[in-house]
């Protein structure tokens, strides 16, 4: 895990669910990001809730972008969590 990194930029990279997915694994151990955008990537429901999960344990992060991705009632209701 990268220590000095504050910043991640990761706009229209086309990451999908999936790339959501490895992105939350490495939030939920991540202590130096403040600010994530994944906006325009297609996330969906199910990305926003891998998203979700990561957001309940990562105390670092204050700005996180996800616009532009589908994410749907069902994904708002998890991140709401």
């Amino acid at each position: 895990v990268n220590a000095s990194l504050t910043s991640l930029n990761l706009n229209r990279n086309g990451i999908g669910p999936g790339g959501v997915e490895h992105l939350a694994g490495a939030l939920r151990v991540n202590a130096s990001l403040t600010s994530v955008d994944i906006s325009s990537n297609g996330v969906g429901p199910v990305g926003a809730e891998h998203l979700a999960g990561a957001l309940r344990v990562n105390a670092s992060l204050t700005s996180v972008d996800i616009s532009s991705n589908g994410v749907g009632p069902v994904g708002a209701e998890h991140l709401a969590g």
